[in-house]
């Protein structure tokens, strides 16, 4: 009687093992309640886009610390998979073969690129709402320090250094206000660290990126500097259209972490001027 009392008990307690095995063996489908899970969810970003995000680097990149700062609001940490680019064709490739093949479950630093487009695979992913604006932003010294407008320094003759075929280059093109074109914001920020010119008109991030490049050069930005409503573009995280939960949690996060100036506080503290998100 033992004996047989004994195998029943054994047999209870294999079924339940085998059991408890099966549950946990259950594939989670929801990135959110995986990655909370796990506690860790996984982003994906170009890794040499300081001050937005970089590779082995410390400090990391604003992108990448407030993904981090929205993380913890789950209770989770990040890893990050950074996404080479090569050429013009890899960069059609670069999200089909990281967010979209599962790499990762959020692509950092996405601007507003109006029309979605089959080719990159765009059109299978959702949108945050904005974090934040870039902008094209003046910097000023030497002829131009202590002019506070474009039009200050066009009308006191100073030519603005712009980078070429650029929104800003395009807008200056227009107005008719002389320009001094270079072909990529790092060699204007060098023309502007060597003294070839006193004024441009650059990219927000950019500046960020010449503070840690040239940390003693003497241009800077004009203080309060508004610009102008057509100079100035959102910024916003990107997910796979069916992580529907993980999109709602990131939206949420980003309104607590704007209305108690975590995200304001991260950027600046990369030289970079935060701008709100402009409504569309």
């Amino acid at each position: 009687m033992k004996l047989w009392k004994s195998s029943v008990l054994a047999l209870a307690l294999g079924l339940a093992a085998i059991g408890a095995r099966a549950q946990s063996t259950v594939e989670i489908t929801d990135t959110l309640e995986r990655s909370k899970a796990k506690g860790v969810i996984f982003g994906c970003a170009f890794p040499y886009t300081f001050p937005s995000a970089q590779v082995n680097s410390n400090p990391p990149g604003y992108d990448v610390e407030i993904l981090r700062e929205l993380a913890k609001r789950g209770g989770m940490q990040i890893e990050m998979h950074w996404v080479n680019v090569r050429s013009r064709a890899s960069v059609q490739r670069a999200y089909r073969e990281s967010i979209l093949a599962k790499r990762c479950d959020v692509f950092l630093n996405l601007g507003d690129s109006g029309e979605e487009d089959d080719a990159t695979g765009m059109d299978q992913m959702a949108f945050t709402k904005p974090h934040m604006s870039q902008a094209y932003v003046l910097a000023v010294q030497g002829k131009a320090e202590g002019m506070k407008s474009i039009e200050e320094v066009h009308q006191a003759g100073v030519k603005i250094g712009v980078n070429m075929s650029t929104p800003a280059d395009g807008w200056l093109f227009d107005a008719g206000i002389p320009r001094t074109l270079y072909f990529g914001e790092e060699r204007m920020m060098k023309a502007m660290a060597e003294g070839e010119i006193d004024a441009a008109l650059m990219w927000s991030p950019s500046f960020g990126a010449a503070k840690r490049t040239f940390p003693n050069a003497k241009f800077h930005l004009v203080e309060g500097y508004q610009p102008l409503p057509e100079h100035r573009y959102n910024t916003r995280f990107g997910v796979r259209k069916a992580d529907e939960t993980l999109l709602k949690f990131l939206n949420e996060g980003i309104d607590e972490l704007t209305v108690n100036g975590t995200i304001e506080r991260i950027v600046e503290s990369y030289h970079v001027p935060y701008y709100a998100p402009i409504s569309k």
